[in-house]
């Protein structure tokens, strides 16, 4: 009997100890400094230690107390949500898709997965489960999708991502692509999920988009998107042989103005995005764009100082009009037209408060709203958010009218 208690001891002892150190580890590795590190060892670890503490944790209670009945009603909870996802992508969208991986010239990995039958909004980002690399297909990986789906019901969608790779599995679907250009990959897709509210989006008489570094792709579905309200709005005019005046063309689109404003510090992403957008152009048979949009490239770093060098390449220049004319940038495409984006390329940093402060000017005339979309590095945000905080502090207080509403995207998991 004695030697029974003892053992009944020992067990609830090591048992309890054994838990405590896992769930200590899930505790502190969960840290972004750990995270960082590496985040798919801290996911790996972080499941296993899951398993182990729940495991040891459930002999250690011994139903005391019922407490099984908690761990059955947390897998009645946890199993199902866990199982969804696969079931949705079973059912959804099968087990046949491909991706194919390109690298652009800035470095960015584009990964294509044609012919999806979804719809999705911007801002709303995929689960990728790519399953020919190894111990990666055991986890999934979120990406921001960088495109919009098709305006035509009988035409397929396209998924594109535009991801700067970092170690792990964005590393390995670079150098896999820089080896096999274009090659086709087997894909999971689970999503789409998030994204921003799309009422605020086409409700809002100005729209201000901030990016940088990265989250250059990350604006091309919102410049997409507002090309395409404003090609609806003129597909009458243009129909009936009529042309449409600046003016005139706000009161079926609802859109006054939208302006991107995007930083960069690499010189081949400035020309990568220019050429991107216009490439979008081109696609809506645009050859210039309207005065309601304006795109600005802030040169930082690296860029700043090479600007000069790459214009005399003649691969992106900027034309500058009189006094009484705005600004444009001209971009050639390879193998296509020149084309016309009305804008600016600044050298340093956005003064982003001042910015939002002459967007908020703006609507305080009108009483009209605002909405900030801001994908970016920590400082970038904070930026924003304080500015934004500023000028609705305005409207609370009886010296402006109007609103601003602020959508905050992250590059990594918050």
């Amino acid at each position: 009997m004695v030697t029974e208690v003892t053992m009944m001891s020992t067990l609830f002892y090591w048992t309890g100890i054994v838990a405590l150190i896992f769930q200590a580890w899930l505790t502190f590795a969960s840290h972004s400094l750990i995270r960082n590190l590496g985040y798919e060892f801290f996911k790996v670890t972080h499941l296993f230690a899951v398993v182990i503490f729940v495991l040891v944790f459930f002999w250690h209670c011994d139903y005391t107390l019922t407490s099984w009945h908690y761990f059955i009603a947390t897998a009645a909870v946890y199993v199902p949500c866990l199982v969804f996802p696969w079931l949705r992508t079973c059912f959804e969208y099968g087990f046949t898709q491909k991706a194919y991986i390109h690298v652009e010239d800035n470095g960015f990995t584009r990964i294509t997965i044609p012919s999806v039958s979804f719809k999705w909004t911007p801002g709303q980002h995929c689960f990728l489960r790519f399953t020919s690399f190894g111990m990666q297909a055991l986890s999934s990986h979120p990406f921001t999708i960088c495109s919009l789906p098709s305006s035509r019901p009988e035409e397929k969608s396209e998924l594109v991502f535009y991801i700067r790779h970092q170690r792990g599995l964005t590393e390995k679907l670079y150098h896999h692509a820089l080896k096999q250009p274009d090659a086709s990959v087997p894909v999971l897709i689970d999503g789409p999920y998030g994204g921003i509210n799309m009422q605020r989006y086409t409700e809002a008489a100005r729209l201000l988009i901030v990016a940088g570094g990265s989250g250059a792709g990350w604006t091309l579905p919102f410049i997409e998107l507002a090309l395409l309200k404003r090609q609806r709005s003129m597909r009458p005019d243009e129909e009936q042989g009529r042309s449409i005046e600046p003016d005139e063309k706000h009161s079926e689109s609802g859109l006054i103005s939208l302006r991107v404003v995007l930083a960069t510090r690499d010189t081949s992403s400035r020309i990568w995005f220019l050429r991107t957008v216009g490439k979008l152009l081109s696609r809506h048979s645009i050859t210039h764009f309207s005065s309601d949009i304006t795109v600005q490239v802030y040169l930082t770093g690296e860029a700043d100082r090479t600007a000069e060098a790459s214009k005399k390449v003649g691969v992106v220049t900027i034309s500058e009009g009189s006094a009484s004319s705005s600004e444009n940038i001209n971009v050639k495409p390879e193998e296509e037209e020149t084309t016309l984006i009305p804008g600016k390329e600044l050298h340093g940093r956005p003064e982003l408060p001042l910015i939002i402060t002459e967007e908020g000017a703006h609507i305080a005339e009108t009483g009209e709203s605002l909405s900030v979309f801001v994908c970016g590095p920590t400082t970038m945000q904070n930026d924003v958010r304080n500015a934004v905080a500023g000028e609705n502090l305005k409207v609370l207080k009886g010296a402006r009218s109007g609103g601003v509403h602020l959508h905050s995207e992250h590059f990594s998991w918050a």
